[in-house]
Order: C-alpha cells, then structure tokens, then sequence
C-alpha cells in the first residue's frame, strides 16, 4: 500500500476521534470534520470493560470517570423473575473489574478535546463527497479549503467515513447492505428512574416482546426498547407515543418502571443489525458504525467502533493492505452477530442455567471456573477476539444444555 501521510475522518464521533489521535501519534497529518450531535440523547452509553485499556491509552478515563456512573456488572431478566447478574469483579485476572455508563454527549466531547489537544485540525462543518473514478471519492472544492492548512498537498491521500449509521460513502456508491435476521425497531429516552438491581449495573430484561436496556446514569436512567414494530405501535405514530405507550403497556416494563417520567424526546431507529458488503476502495474507507452495527444487547457497539479505529490506525502506520483491515473487523462484527444471535434464540442463557447444576457434580468443580472465565469474556466484551472462547460457546449452546430448553429464555 502506497505511504498515507494526509488523512480526512468524516465524522465525530468516538471511533473517528480515537482513530484521529492514534494517526497523530504516528505522524500523520488529519483532519476531522464533524457536526456537534443535536440528538438529546445518543445510543452507546454503557462502556464494556475492555475498553478500559483504550482510554487509559488515550489518556481520558479520568474525566470519563468524572463525570459518568460506575459499571460494576450486568444482569439479565426474563419475565420480571428470573436474573443472571454477572460482575466482572469476578472476571479471571487477565480482564478489567469494572467500567462506565457515560453521558455520551460529554464522552465525545472528551474525546474530541483529546484529539485536538494531539495537533488533530478539528472542522466544525459538514464534509461533501464526490465521486471519482469507478471506485474513487473526494472531497467537494470548500471541504478541500476548509483543511487546505492541514495536509501536505491539496488532496488527502485517505477519506475516512466515521459518520456513523447515515453510510456517507456507501449510499454516494451505492454499496449493498447485508441485514441482519430480525426488523426490530428501537425506542429510547432518559427518564428520572426505574427500580435497579445494582445502581450502576446495565439491566437487560425480556419484555413480552423484545427486550429493554436500563443504564444508571448521573440523575437520571437511560431507557430503551428493542421491540417488533407492530408491538412498538402504529407507524404513523410520533416516536414519543409509541415509547409512552410502551412504558404503560408492557407488563414487565410496568414492574421495573412503576412511576418513570420521561425526561428527554425519545429517538428511534429501525434495523439495529447491519454490515456493509464492502469497507474499503481505492481511497476511503469505513469506520464503526457506518460499516455496520450488531446489536446494543452486550453493549459491543461501542467496543466494536473503537476497536476498529485501532485496527485501521495500527494498518496505516504499518504500511499494510487496507484488505487486512477489513478482514479483521468483519471477523469481530461476524462473531458479535453470532453471540447476539444465541441471546435471540436463549441458548446463552440456557447454556448458563445449565453450568449451575453442572458446577456442583464432580468434573463441574474441577471444569467450572475454566469455563466461567470464558463465559464472562462475553459481558467483558473480550469473547469476539477469543478464539478459545468463542469455540467454547459454540460447544455450550450446542452440546452444553442439558434437560434446559432454550425456548424458555428465547426473545419473542
């Protein structure tokens, strides 16, 4: 791969600022061009534990930690009844012990302070892209003015498209876009408060139809639904009816969230599970979520934007193929939609059920924290790019049920 010293990253967000510092560091020159987010609320707000490390190395968790909710763990309930909580206190050595809920409108403000504190030229202002050539793009005259005192030429050698879910690159290409198995629709708010189980566990319950999220956040709990979109309500309806409807209407919603006020507008999106057929051309390539978003169930959305800036940083600093890049973070996008996939179906849960039985036989004493390790991997974020643990899970959701039906924990 030819040497790429002038970087344009579209968009500012998480993956585009930590990408941004990471290609300072190595001394290449970059521009970002965002616009500030006018959303009340963003999705993305509970940080799984490996991501600890990256904001070490980034040199923010001190002001993340400031200004969010502790995470110490994580809990699952079906019907309102039954509850697996995990805390990653109980995490083998080798994996953090905690992370955070963020306010994420702060967090990307941190992030991009962190980034022009690093010599990143940050653009206030949208970027236009053209097309050129058969597989080729570039920025429109007035982008290419407003970063003309950033890169050594008048061109960047690389256009990264970081601008999340809007695809900037693939709807200007017409790139295909792979879906994932269910056409749910998300709806989700702030509300003053629901009933916790641990004030800053994230809390992840079956719903009659579709599941909701609950994380503490400072004053107030980010609530969401992922749900069918006949269940959410009429299509013709505002976001805001079909949420309060929800709030009223689900029996288990009604449990945890007795007397919830909404506090903010309520935000929805359709599809929470897809992946571009394609993330690299002659010169641009895409970055997190405008490359594909799994599923905000295991919060890997985060893990997955922010890992795949490390991946395409460290390719570009080392002169390697953007194809290795690629490679790399569709194996990590295919082994989330997998371990999603047996959320959906109730085999992880079901495989969990299993082990408690399990643990108290013979083998199970001697076996059990082996496998516990690896199973708590999976809310650690750290199981994706396991190969040991990912092969142990299809063991366990294969082989690993005993007399425990997975129907039971199956997300209608």
């Amino acid at each position: 791969m030819e040497s790429i010293n002038n970087i344009a990253i579209i968009g500012g967000g998480p993956a585009a600022s930590t990408l941004a510092i990471l290609l300072r560091r190595a001394g290449r020159d970059v521009a970002m061009y965002y616009l500030p987010e006018k959303a009340p609320v963003v999705v993305g707000e509970s940080l799984v534990p490996m991501i600890i490390p990256m904001l070490q190395d980034l040199g923010i968790e001190p002001e993340v930690a400031a200004c969010s909710t502790l995470k110490p763990g994580a809990c699952f309930t079906f019907d309102g009844a039954e509850t697996f909580a995990f805390r990653f206190a109980d995490n083998p050595d080798n994996l953090p012990e905690y992370s955070y809920n963020v306010p994420r409108k702060h967090f990307n403000e941190t992030l991009r302070n962190a980034a022009r504190n690093a010599g990143v030229k940050l653009l206030e202002r949208p970027a236009r892209l053209q097309r050129s050539g058969a597989d080729g793009i570039m920025l429109d005259t007035e982008s290419l003015q407003a970063a003309s005192d950033c890169w050594q030429g008048s061109e960047p050698d690389l256009i990264v498209d970081a601008a999340g879910r809007v695809r900037l690159i693939g709807q200007l290409l017409d790139i295909p876009v792979q879906k994932g198995s269910r056409e749910d629709i998300a709806l989700f708010a702030h509300v003053d408060h629901t009933e916790l189980l641990d004030p800053g566990y994230v809390h992840t319950d079956r719903l009659e139809h579709g599941w909701s999220w609950r994380i503490p956040l400072p004053q107030r709990v980010s609530l969401g639904f992922v749900v069918p979109a006949d269940y959410a309500g009429g299509s013709d309806e505002t976001p805001e009816q079909q949420y309060d409807r929800l709030l009223r209407k689900d029996s288990v919603v009604r449990k945890f969230a007795p007397q919830a006020q909404r506090l903010t507008p309520v935000q929805r999106f359709r599809n929470y599970q897809s992946r571009s057929t394609r993330w690299r051309g002659d010169n641009w390539v895409m970055l997190g979520d405008s490359g594909g978003f799994v599923d905000p169930v295991f919060s890997s959305g985060m893990l997955i934007a922010m890992d795949s800036a490390y991946k395409l940083a460290e390719t570009i600093s080392r002169g390697k193929p953007l194809s290795s890049y690629e490679q790399a973070i569709c194996q990590h996008l295919q082994a989330w939609f997998e371990i999603v996939g047996h959320y959906y179906d109730g085999r992880i849960m079901a495989s969990i059920k299993s082990g408690e039985s399990f643990a108290r036989t013979a083998a199970g004493r001697l076996l059990t924290p082996w496998i516990s390790g690896h199973m708590s991997s999976i809310f650690s974020g750290a199981a994706a790019t396991r190969p040991v643990s990912m092969t142990l899970l299809r063991i366990l959701v294969k082989y690993g049920l005993q007399n425990i039906d997975p129907q039971r924990y199956v997300i209608h």
